[in-house]
Order: C-alpha cells, then structure tokens, then sequence
C-alpha cells in the first residue's frame, strides 16, 4: 500500500508537475547550502576554542580537587588509625621557688 502512494506521487511529481529527480536533488543542495550559509554566519570561531578550553580548565580543576580530597582524607585515616602520637610536658628547670 505505501509503495503504491509513492509511484502515485511520484507520477504526479513526474508526469503532472514536471518535477525531475535531478531537480529535486538540485534543489536540496540549494536549500542546505543556504540553510550552513546562513548558520556559519553567526558562528564564532574565538567564542567556541575559548569555551572549549574553559571546560578543559573546569575539568582538569575538578579531577584535580577530586584526587586532592582523596587524598587528604586517605592520610587521615593513617594518621588517625595507625600513628600514635605522645606529647610529654617538659619540666622547666629555670623555674624560681
């Protein structure tokens, strides 16, 4: 049934309309180098390298911060399962009675 629409179509566009393949095609090439000209014109170059290097940096800060805080908090749990620390107080021999 749908391929019988489309030779009914086709036969209109062909027959009735004088509508040829290579027009069609020709037609939209026109249309989508018209529709990138037009998009193209409002693209800037220096606006798209300068946020892309932004995320870089953002990315690059985070994964950095990531392992910073990973690491902090590995050493910690060292220092606070596995070292002990002892503070004696020191007497003071200068002491006048």
């Amino acid at each position: 049934m749908a391929d019988n629409k489309y030779k009914i179509f086709r036969n209109f566009m062909v027959n009735e309309l004088g509508i040829s393949r290579e027009d069609i095609k020709e037609w939209t090439m026109q249309a989508v180098k018209e529709t990138v000209e037009k998009e193209l014109r409002g693209f800037n170059v220096l606006e798209v390298a300068r946020e892309s290097v932004k995320g870089l940096i953002y990315d690059s800060y985070d994964r950095r911060k990531c392992v910073e805080d990973a690491f902090t908090k590995a050493v910690k749990t060292i220092v606070e399962n596995e070292i002990t620390i002892t503070l004696n107080k020191k007497e003071n021999k200068n002491v006048q009675s």
